[in-house]
């Protein structure tokens, strides 16, 4: 097998792409973040940042895997009272997702994987994923399991004795992995703890984080090192190669 120069689409040239795809490589991954903020430390660019890179990780422990660009915005009306917010509608998120698939389904990937570091799109993707399981040709791989996004960042939190209220939107373990993974959008002269009491679900998107918070993140940042960025970068890309490999293999037994 020869392997691309790199591993995100949009830097290889058509050719390269067509290569590699008659040289074992099976997956597209696609990548959903958002653009929106998450405190004065981190770029409104995290989610999706984080998304990107992340997804190379995962391509690169693959092997047989190229990344999508990434989804840019995505649904974040509970966010919109921060400047700088791009929200999509659930619709929208709907439809560009269901654009690449065709896309990428009509180029010859056997499988796409889909995750999304936001997870105020889950709804949205998840909707949609059954039509399009019956639609395309290349199989459906589903990351979307908040339990495979949420367990990493605790059980990093707990390996370095840093207590659970840390986390949160802008807290210690997402500031971490970008602080790892994308240093250019985090702020470490900005770090404070934010908002650590309890919110709903339905309380932050009924009125929107500004209603519990005039710095936009919840958590402790403070916390936030390389050393538990590299760990907790480690712990998601496993996760989600893992459940790559499982998927298809279940899928060829």
């Amino acid at each position: 097998m020869t392997t691309p120069r790199s591993v995100l689409l949009e830097q290889l040239t058509w050719t390269e792409i067509e290569s590699a795809l008659e040289n074992d490589v099976t997956t597209a991954l696609v990548p959903a973040g958002s653009v929106e903020q998450h405190g004065p430390h981190l770029g409104i660019l995290k989610d999706a940042g984080w998304a990107e890179a992340i997804g190379m990780e995962v391509a690169r422990e693959l092997g047989n895997a190229l990344v999508a660009p990434v989804i840019r915005p995505g649904c974040s009306d509970h966010h919109m009272g921060f400047a700088g917010t791009i929200s999509y509608r659930p619709e929208t998120l709907m439809r560009v997702f269901e654009d690449y698939c065709y896309s990428l389904d009509e180029h010859g990937f056997e499988y796409i994987a889909v995750f999304s570091m936001h997870g105020g799109n889950f709804p949205a993707l998840n909707a949609i994923l059954p039509r399009l399981a019956d639609e395309l040709d290349a199989e459906l791989i589903t990351l979307l399991d908040k339990e495979l996004l949420i367990e990493p960042l605790l059980e990093s939190l707990e390996a370095f004795d840093i207590p659970e209220t840390a986390r949160g939107h802008g807290g210690a373990a997402v500031t971490a992995s970008v602080l790892d993974l994308r240093p250019d959008l985090v702020d470490e002269t900005e770090f404070v703890e934010g908002y650590t009491g309890d919110v709903s679900t339905s309380a932050l998107t009924t009125h929107g984080l500004d209603e519990f918070t005039e710095l936009g993140h919840m958590g402790d940042p403070t916390y936030a090192t390389r050393e538990l960025g590299e760990d907790v970068t480690g712990r998601l890309v496993a996760g989600f190669a893992d459940r790559i490999r499982s998927e298809q293999g279940d899928r060829h037994d």
